[in-house]
């Protein structure tokens, strides 16, 4: 007897050893699929939000999810949720530096704004209009500026100061020929959902050191778009005993998209969320709850938190009986900290997270921060849905808004605890 009892425990053991390694290398494949050359960024460029829309459909479909809309009385649902965005795509752009034979690399030795305009210019021996601080940004004359090209470093003006600066020009009746920004350690592309009549132009490290470029040659092509058709993916299981109540659990599957030839892939930002997301529905599809599970998957975060905008303004469940929700962006790492974002406004919910750490210990620790309008939880707080922002850190990956966020660069130190931690509150919610 005694030695069917081990007997038994050690196919218990396989068992969960097989379940969480299962897990982890679903996560793993979604995360290879997400952020793949493929999927362009999952921006609006050659579809890449479409492309991944699709992916999440299929893969809640291979998760046993129906195709239904959630006004049908059905275990499981997926529905599709259009709505409209305005966005500029970047869809080409070349800048030769120096001398005719050196092509730069997007998004490695520069990248555009993506505000900017179609453009071509071929500058010889041009002077410019350097600014080296943020006296020089207090009142200017734009009409001395117009038509003229205007210097920036990072090193001796804010970014922000710049923008701002930016931003009035703008709205004067005057145009630069180019505005150029160097200094950039890290080159991170701003996607816009405007476009401006001139271009700006971002450089890694400082390649203008007079006030006089020797040549240039910069080729945008880009294509504004107002009434963009994106969408947000939504997920239910239905509750066993209580239906109509609801946990959400959101993750924005959109990332910066293409830029000319640079694909921003976003594997932490936000693959990682969406890959917990989805490994999350396949558990859920087949561990029913009391309340119903509901999975949103939103377009648009990165341009405004416009999918969940959309989401909260209509949504497919009623929100007065969303009993919680767990907004998951950027938990592919997790060696320093797990992160929660408004615990501070729901003490007694995130002492639940303190307390399954206290017990497990997988994280070094748990940070618990304040509220904050940074990521998709913020419109359903507004509408009075209690809820986190989760997020992950380490050093393992610190990349944001690069190139350099790729699959091969994201671990997913923490994923299986990441995941057992989600499924250990949700049971104590309900």
């Amino acid at each position: 007897m005694k030695l069917r009892k081990i007997n038994l425990l050690v196919l218990l053991l396989l068992f969960c050893f097989s379940a969480q390694s299962q897990s982890y290398k679903y996560a793993r494949y979604c995360l290879d699929s997400l952020a793949s050359e493929d999927f362009c960024g999952r921006g609006y460029v050659d579809n890449g939000d479409k492309k991944a829309a699709n992916f999440i459909v299929n893969e809640l479909q291979n998760s046993g999810f129906q195709a239904n809309p959630f006004t049908q009385n059905a275990q499981t649902n997926i529905q599709v949720q259009p709505f409209n965005i305005s966005i500029n795509n970047i869809e080409s752009l070349a800048l030769r530096l120096h001398n005719e034979d050196s092509l730069r690399r997007e998004g490695r030795d520069y990248i555009v704004h993506g505000s900017s305009s179609n453009t071509y210019l071929k500058l010889k021996n041009t002077k410019c209009l350097v600014f080296n601080n943020k006296d020089q940004l207090q009142n200017p004359d734009f009409s001395k500026l117009d038509n003229k090209v205007i210097l920036f470093s990072q090193s001796t003006v804010n970014q922000r100061d710049i923008f701002q600066f930016i931003k009035l020009f703008a709205q004067s009746n005057f145009t630069p020929k180019l505005i150029i920004i160097q200094g950039y350690d890290k080159l991170q592309y701003p996607i816009a959902t405007y476009q401006l009549n001139f271009p700006i132009l971002l450089l890694k490290g400082e390649e203008f050191t007079s006030r006089k470029i020797d040549f240039l040659e910069l080729s945008i092509k880009a294509k504004y778009h107002e009434n963009y058709l994106t969408q947000n993916v939504w997920a239910k299981v239905q509750g066993t005993k209580y239906a109509d109540s609801s946990i959400v659990i959101v993750s924005h599957y959109d990332h910066l998209g293409r830029c000319g030839n640079a694909v921003f892939y976003g594997a932490s930002d936000n693959a990682s969320g969406v890959c917990v997301n989805l490994d999350l529905a396949k558990y859920y599809a087949k561990n029913t709850q009391e309340c119903s599970m509901v999975f949103l998957f939103c377009s648009g975060e990165e341009i405004g938190l416009r999918g969940s905008l959309f989401a909260s303004d209509n949504p497919l469940v009623d929100l007065s009986k969303v009993k919680f929700l767990l907004n998951l962006d950027m938990v592919g790492t997790g060696s320093a900290s797990m992160n929660i974002v408004n615990a501070t406004a729901l003490p007694e919910k995130a002492k639940i997270f303190t307390d399954i750490n206290e017990k497990y210990q997988a994280f070094p620790d748990i940070v618990l921060g304040g509220p904050s309008c940074n990521s998709d939880h913020c419109p359903f707080v507004q509408k009075g849905v209690e809820a986190f922002f989760i997020f992950t850190h380490g050093k393992e990956n610190l990349e944001y808004h690069s190139v350099h966020d790729t699959p091969k660069a994201l671990p997913f130190t923490k994923h299986i605890d990441f995941c057992n931690y989600i499924k250990e509150f949700v049971l104590s919610i309900q």
